[in-house]
């Protein structure tokens, strides 16, 4: 039987919905020829996600002092010991270079967020002249992105300004915006978690109107392409209609939460406490996010992703925390270190629990989460002191075998972050040998036997 096409869609009326990594995939024969292509295709492929929380974190409950396999989490990161096995803490990573010559000790969360992926120091502008560099992000969507229906993602939990003066006389760009398409262009952020999920399957021009009218219909994606799915699954063996039917249930599960979300009560607070208020609460805008994530990856609608956890300089109020002062309000006033603590804890155990969904995923041989680098971390070291070295960084997934995780690994305090975002593209199949003021791929990603 001829092997079904990695790009394989379900089609329908203005959808096209890619499928998982199914068995019938990879290519059957007996050949030499058969045989060197079944290998290929039966290796997925390695995906990046960049995932960013502003205003540091306060080091004393985040720091990790014991390097390799023996380590304990500390208070902000205990969540993560449900996922050690799968996640590497790096402890370390500058930014310290980029800013040596510091004749502008201000602004340090524009600077801190404009250059968390592009490695780059941003122009001091708060005009139409923004000036920064393109991030890795969109390096490996313009070297990988054709592989993909979308190029890229970049997804984000609150709407921040575009234009005007945000930062000590900084642009606001700098600030909404750590996906660059080149120094004077950002990605743009989507942080409407419908918008976002539609992107995923939604097509463009005339064919896409019919599937506009499905969010105020609230029909399921999956009734548009239902003739589709029961001629894919007359295809297809018993384990792979076993990973369709989890793959439809997820789908509609999420379609089931944003509805879910968005009929709920408005909750009475100042508005200018919440900028963005679809959804009201920042624990349902995050996993539904992170579940839309876990989706563009499990039907490799897209390999490269970004999403910002909040702005650059958010003020936000954590009301579920028992909070009342915004986040950046906290990090510039007294012995506030337990507040902005529990800010640091609730934000990773929320990304704990998005690696434990993409853990129990299953593809290929092992899990979606194994073919995934996914690296978590905030522009600033401290956002009260406004430091650039000893980064806070995770990276989850184990690249499909280019990292050994569950350990803690610590390096050099003058190597540069850019040395991580390269390992992150050759990792992915990019050709390229450096990145922003890299000095070389990341050393210690895998262990020394």
């Amino acid at each position: 039987m001829k092997a079904i096409s990695r790009r394989h869609f379900l089609r329908g009326a203005g959808v096209a919905m890619a499928v998982p990594f199914l068995d019938s995939m990879i290519p059957s024969g007996f050949g030499k020829v058969a045989k060197a292509a079944a290998k290929t295709a039966s290796k997925p492929p390695v995906r990046l996600g960049w995932l960013f929380f502003p205003n540091g974190v306060v080091q004393e409950n985040w720091n990790i002092e014991k390097a390799g396999r023996d380590f304990v989490f500390n208070k902000s990161n205990a969540a993560l010991d449900a996922v050690r096995d799968d996640v590497l803490m790096i402890s370390n990573l500058s930014q310290k270079k980029i800013f040596k010559v510091e004749v502008d000790a201000a602004g340090a969360h524009a600077r801190g967020s404009s250059a968390f992926i592009t490695a780059a120091k941003a122009k001091k502008t708060n005009g139409k002249d923004i000036y920064l560099g393109i991030s890795a992000d969109q390096v490996a969507a313009r070297e990988l992105g054709q592989s993909t229906r979308l190029p890229s993602i970049e997804l984000g939990v609150e709407a921040g300004k575009q234009e005007g003066r945000c930062d000590n006389g900084y642009s606001c760009a700098y600030l909404s915006n750590i996906s660059w398409r080149s120094p004077t262009q950002p990605s743009g952020v989507e942080v409407n978690p419908r918008r976002a999920f539609d992107r995923l399957f939604g097509l463009v021009g005339e064919e896409a109107e019919a599937f506009k009218m499905r969010s105020a219909q609230r029909k399921s994606v999956l009734d548009f392409v239902q003739d589709d799915a029961k001629s894919l699954r007359r295809k297809v063996g018993a384990t792979d209609k076993q990973k369709l039917d989890e793959y439809y249930q997820s789908v509609r599960e999420v379609e089931l939460y944003i509805d879910r979300v968005a009929s709920m009560e408005p909750i009475d607070i100042d508005p200018s406490l919440r900028p963005d208020p679809e959804p009201e609460s920042v624990i349902h805008h995050m996993r539904l996010m992170y579940d839309i994530i876990a989706l563009a990856f499990q039907t490799d609608s897209t390999r490269i992703l970004t999403n910002m956890l909040a702005d650059g300089q958010t003020n936000r109020v954590y009301e579920h925390l028992g909070l009342t002062s915004g986040h950046h309000q906290l990090t510039h006033s007294k012995n506030k270190d337990a507040e902005i603590q529990r800010i640091d804890q609730f934000v990773t155990e929320e990304f704990a629990r998005f690696i434990a969904k993409m853990k129990s995923i299953p593809e290929g041989e092992g899990s979606l989460l194994d073919n995934c680098m996914i690296m978590y971390g905030s522009g600033l070291a401290d956002g009260r002191k406004h430091t650039f070295d000893n980064l806070p960084c995770v990276v989850a997934g184990k690249g499909g075998g280019a990292i050994d995780t569950g350990r803690h690994l610590s390096v050099d305090e003058t190597t540069p972050v850019a040395n991580l975002y390269l390992s992150m593209l050759q990792t992915a199949g990019c050709e390229v040998s450096s990145f922003g003021n890299s000095t070389g791929p990341l050393a210690g990603l895998k262990e020394i036997s």
